[in-house]
């Protein structure tokens, strides 16, 4: 039997060994509350701090944990778990994290068996019912993050996508999808438990829940069932750090439980700032899917999906084209605008022409002769970007300064007829320094994805409908 000291001593080696074994997250996650309580004869015996943890260690880990200390000891063992909670200190008899139902449904142990029959949907908000998949109208610019989104409703525990990561500007659908998702799979009933929050209703819950002291199972038990997690907008988590830690605690455990968890963001998570780095790196293992503004075409196919499904006033195809060239920048300024025609045509009974159109319009869609500035694009990409204009002119070549300022000048070149010389005064340089930019921004464009996704993004935005 080993002595205290020598037991802390081993014990520790035997982490050592495990560390290059298992991924960082999942160590930190089950491993450094666990304490060696007994070796002896060839038989160790670990300690665990409660029987959630005991479960599931015991049956993803022990044979992991058991190589690691016949490295050690070189030679044979057998590895036994024990609970420390003092409240419920039982030997652990082998019970298996997941069993199967009488259906043949892997479940959880500890779930409640009311929830295998048929499929909970908990959401704090009644979802919108035509966020559906098949009023999704499917093009270049969503279809990676449509795919996934249906790969996981059919099947949330046989996919590669954990977490998956939904991002992209305001209106282009990324809260049809999540809903979508939740739909499918409490219809389709291809998970037990699906659960739906945004961001801020998490915090609002999590706040609730130490304002008043309920007990734990009042806030965790939510998520701790859920097969298929559904958190809108992570953005607004950004700056709230025990929210965080909660958020992270909680996706940490369904992960480690192959639990679905997606989540959507109005950009690149590793570009929020105030986002814990342990967070990003968890979000950086699962699959990221882009939405990108409609171009022309799609513009036009979502207006006639939207007018088919709402059946009111009817829209030439003239007048859909016209509002399709005019308002690009995201699909729900798009619907809004035909809502608004299509409202005037059922009121009035009087069939709507292009010159109605701009006349109920006005100003909340792009003046076609307006021309594409400098100024203006240099606007555009100061507020995609968060750096400020004065920044974006200055001397500055740091490079969270200077990506932007080389992309700003690339598409200065390419949507106005400006010289190169003129294009340099705008942003303080020479059109030596214009030509860099331009060359380096051609290479880029070649070779990462993403800054060429974004580039081509920030190119929709500003023409606004502007077709070249």
């Amino acid at each position: 039997m080993l002595t205290n000291p020598r037991r802390d001593f081993f014990w520790t080696k035997c982490l050592e060994v495990l560390m290059s074994k298992i991924p960082e997250t999942a160590f930190f996650t089950w491993f450094t509350n666990l304490e060696l309580i007994e070796s002896e004869h060839n038989a160790v015996t670990i300690g665990t701090p409660n029987n959630f943890v005991l479960d599931y260690v015991s049956h993803h880990y022990k044979d992991t944990i058991r190589q690691a200390i016949e490295e050690i000891m070189e030679s044979s063992v057998d590895v036994s778990f024990v609970n420390l909670d003092k409240s419920c200190n039982s030997q652990y008899t082998g019970t298996p994290l997941f069993e199967e139902n009488d259906h043949g449904v892997l479940q959880d142990s500890f779930t409640s068996p009311a929830l295998i029959d048929k499929t909970v949907l908990d959401s704090t908000l009644a979802l919108n019912p035509t966020y559906s998949f098949d009023n999704f109208v499917v093009g270049d610019c969503n279809q990676l993050a449509h795919a996934a989104c249906t790969a996981v409703a059919e099947a949330p525990q046989n996919n590669n996508f954990n977490p998956l990561v939904i991002y992209g500007g305001t209106g282009l659908g990324k809260t049809h999808l999540l809903q979508a998702v939740a739909h499918f799979v409490k219809d389709a009933e291809t998970a037990r438990k699906v659960v739906y929050r945004t961001s801020e209703e998490f915090t609002r819950e999590y706040i609730d829940f130490v304002a008043k002291k309920k007990d734990s199972a009042s806030f965790y038990r939510v998520y701790q069932d859920t097969d298929v997690l559904l958190i809108d907008d992570i953005q607004f988590l950004a700056g709230k750090k025990s929210t965080q830690e909660q958020f992270y605690s909680i996706f940490n455990n369904l992960q480690q439980l192959n639990k679905q968890v997606i989540i959507t963001s109005d950009r690149l998570p590793s570009e929020i700032k105030g986002l814990h780095t342990r967070l990003l790196s968890r979000f950086d293992t699962g699959l990221l899917a882009n939405l990108q503004p409609p171009k022309l075409e799609m513009r036009l196919a979502i207006l006639r999906k939207k007018q088919e499904s709402d059946n009111k006033g009817f829209i030439s195809d003239e007048v859909l084209s016209y509002v399709a060239n005019s308002v690009a920048s995201n699909v729900r300024e798009l619907e809004g605008t035909l809502i608004k025609l299509s409202a005037y045509a059922c009121f009035t009974q009087i069939p709507v022409t292009v010159e109605i159109a701009k006349r109920i319009l006005g100003d909340t869609i792009r003046n076609e002769n307006k021309p594409i500035t400098i100024k203006k694009i240099i606007r555009d990409v100061s507020l995609e970007f968060n750096v400020p204009v004065s920044h974006l002119t200055s001397q500055s070549r740091k490079r969270n300064v200077a990506e932007p300022r080389q992309i700003a000048m690339y598409l200065a070149r390419k949507l106005t007829d400006n010289s190169l010389p003129t294009i340099g005064l705008a942003f303080g340089r020479d059109y030596s320094t214009v030509i860099h930019s331009l060359k380096k921004m051609e290479t880029v464009m070649k070779t990462n994805i993403e800054i060429r996704d974004r580039t081509d993004s920030l190119k929709e935005k500003i023409l606004g409908g502007f077709q070249e």
